[in-house]
């Protein structure tokens, strides 16, 4: 339970895209990164900052101020020229690293969520969270993945010159997600500059019209339209280019049980989707991958319409 020197913050991995939806698109899943904060008054004789990680990166992310979770909580701090606490930090990963699962927007979120907290319960000041969206984009150049983590659900993300704008995406609840991890890994920035600058009006119409078909068709998703509307053609071939097999599995996936299949932000990890027989799906896809000789976890989950939170 939260006191005002210690909370813990649960915040979600994220797949954004989800084909068509490049940076604009998001989702929540019910797959989770645990942050322990623990507050230590000025005077106390403890160091400034302590950072512990376990499980993912628990031997390669950095543990002083350049940590993603303490660039983040010291932001609030510094806008409202607030002193920072001292200030010890647990990190519990379960989200894998460079794997296209949103880890780095579950670090921002969680470290904002509890610089909101702080700041809160000492100064009586709070940022809703529109406004934490705003200041994360300093650390994270595009909205879909922070949305979906900090809101929860499925989010469309609109900016309007300075102003973001979030749309919620209704969704069937009983949608469930084969998730496809490979044990390789893709850097986002390196995987970004491979991108075209531009694209043609062919290619344009044709995501923005499956983009319309995935919003409108997520609800009640059935065979006839969702496959479509998955359908992309600007990123996802050239992100998968060097990793063929899991090309040829993301177009695999609608033969052997799913409903559609996508890359999950920069890959490249692939997910599945379906809205029954979760199992028999995975089976088929986990014989697929065997067989193909593709070194993956596979792992069964769903979308969260929770964000990320303070556990009570």
């Amino acid at each position: 339970m939260p006191t005002l020197n210690y909370i813990k913050i649960y915040s979600p991995a994220t797949i954004a895209n989800m084909g068509p939806g490049f940076d604009c698109i998001g989702g929540a899943i019910d797959l989770w990164n645990e942050f322990e904060f623990i507050f230590h008054p000025k005077n106390n004789k403890t160091i400034e900052l302590k950072i512990e990680i376990k499980e993912e990166g628990e031997n390669t992310l950095s543990v002083d101020k350049s940590n993603l979770v303490y660039k983040a909580f010291s932001i609030p701090f510094k806008l409202l020229k607030i002193n920072i606490p001292k200030i010890n930090i647990k990190i519990t990963n379960n989200i894998k690293l460079e794997s296209g699962l949103g880890s780095s927007s579950s670090a921002i979120s969680a470290g904002l969520l509890a610089a909101n907290y702080y700041i809160n319960k000492n100064h009586g000041q709070c940022f809703n969270k529109i406004k934490l969206l705003t200041i994360a984009k300093e650390l994270e150049d595009h909205y879909d993945n922070l949305a979906a983590c900090i809101n929860g659900g499925i989010k469309l993300c609109i900016q309007n010159k300075s102003e973001v704008i979030i749309s919620n995406i209704e969704y069937d609840p009983n949608i469930k997600l084969i998730i496809i991890i490979p044990n390789n890994k893709t850097n986002t920035i390196e995987s970004r500059i491979k991108l075209p600058k531009t694209i043609s009006v062919e290619k344009f119409i044709h995501n923005m019209s499956r983009l319309s078909l995935l919003t409108n068709s997520l609800k009640s998703p059935n065979t006839n339209t969702i496959k479509i509307a998955f359908d992309d053609v600007f990123h996802q071939n050239i992100r998968l280019k060097n990793y063929p097999k899991l090309l040829k599995l993301l177009n695999k996936i609608p033969e052997i049980g799913g409903l559609g299949s996508f890359l999950c932000g920069s890959g490249p990890t692939i997910a599945g989707i379906t809205t029954k027989n979760p199992m028999s799906f995975f089976y088929e896809v986990a014989d697929y991958c065997d067989k193909q000789n593709i070194e993956a976890k596979l792992l069964i989950t769903s979308f969260t319409s929770k964000g990320a939170y303070i556990r009570n």
